[in-house]
């Protein structure tokens, strides 16, 4: 199989000789805020091409690509943002490194992710997931770890250092280019390429060679967003059913609670009304029984008769005379009798009249 049948078929875009000048070895520098992008591109370079501040805020907000002859070769360096950068959301960060693609056309030779020796932290286990997520699974093949800082390790061998943790062990074998260790220090007292940036270079030519001779085409990136869209859009169907699940269900026990709401508000009414209409009902018994047991007593005392053909002021008039006569004579026991006779009788038509609201 020729070279170019062997670089579409890995999906990468031909390159030429890695000391071409016509077309320079084009290096991307990805990472997380603080851990020496800049500074690596300015050492790789062997000059200052890129600005370095000591803050604790990622100072590079969009990317910059400086193309410097190192080592007798033409070199090209792209610097991004670093991811979960202070000033910028993920999502404005993830659409800026993008940009690089474009800016190093066709497409990186290799993708550089700058580590510091030291502690292992979430966000840097995070960041192979995110080159994933923004270049596709594809991109590890041309994904390099560059630990920097080297002089941090103290004499200490890298190979001893990944040892001690299982997890960055994990992550450096899961970035197919390998890695490399470089000392940013020596930057400010270096006068020619130094061995580091030889060994680096070549590290890099051998990862080209091993893709096919190519690198990370534009074509891969689309592919990348593409899948990254449909996920997308898969996602948002997903919780776009389940939303409208959820609205559903949340509209029903709205409208189960209303339902519920009004029959308290029914029974409460029906409750309050025949509670009234129980006090009236009292009420109304109470007065009809003092009424009738009063007419029945001053019937049994002879105070009032049942004739009925004479008219009220007569019967007014005769019934106040009867009464002031009986009050001017003592009561005998027959007459007393008499009385009690009347009201018992009288209030017993009213309790029998009565009988379903005492019983109620």
């Amino acid at each position: 199989m020729s070279s170019s049948e062997n670089a579409a078929s890995h999906g990468v875009c031909e390159a030429s000789p890695p000391t071409s000048e016509a077309e320079p070895l084009r290096i991307v520098l990805l990472g997380r805020t603080g851990t020496g992008r800049s500074s690596s591109g300015n050492t790789i370079l062997g000059r200052s091409a890129f600005w370095v501040d000591v803050s604790p805020c990622s100072v590079t907000t969009q990317c910059q690509r400086k193309t410097l002859t190192v080592d007798g070769r033409s070199i090209s360096v792209i610097d991004t943002p670093g991811f979960f950068h202070t000033h910028l959301s993920p999502e404005e960060v993830m659409v800026e490194v993008g940009r690089c693609v474009v800016m190093s056309s066709p497409g990186p030779h290799a993708f550089l992710v700058t580590l510091q020796p030291g502690r292992f932290t979430q966000e840097e286990r995070d960041a192979l997931e995110w080159i994933k997520a923004t270049f596709g699974p594809g991109a590890t093949r041309f994904t390099m770890v560059l630990f920097t800082w080297g002089d941090q390790l103290q004499g200490k061998r890298i190979e001893d250092f990944l040892e001690e943790s299982d997890e960055l062990s994990e992550f450096v074998s899961g970035c197919q280019g390998g890695y490399h260790v470089l000392d940013n220090s020596e930057h400010d007292k270096m006068t020619e390429c130094p061995e580091q940036v030889v060994q680096l270079l070549k590290k890099i030519d051998k990862n080209v060679v091993d893709n096919g001779g190519g690198c990370y085409s534009n074509e891969m990136f689309k592919e990348a967003e593409s899948a990254i869209r449909k996920a997308q859009e898969r996602i948002l169907g997903e919780r776009g059913h389940e939303v409208e699940s959820l609205q559903k269900e949340a509209e029903g026990k709205e409208e189960q609670g209303l339902a519920l709401e009004r029959g308290w508000r029914e029974e409460e009414e029906r409750r309050r009304e025949e509670e009234e209409a129980r006090k009236r009902a009292e009420r109304l018994f109470w007065s009809e029984l003092v009424t009738a047991m009063g007419r029945g007593a001053a019937e049994g005392a002879g105070i009032m008769g049942k004739d009925k053909g004479k008219g009220k002021a007569v019967k007014k008039v005769k019934v106040v005379e009867k009464a002031a006569a009986l009050a001017a004579s003592p009561l005998s026991i027959r007459s007393a009798a008499r009385v009690v006779e009347g009201a018992v009788r009288e209030g017993s038509k009213v309790l029998y009249k009565h009988r379903k609201t005492l019983l109620h």
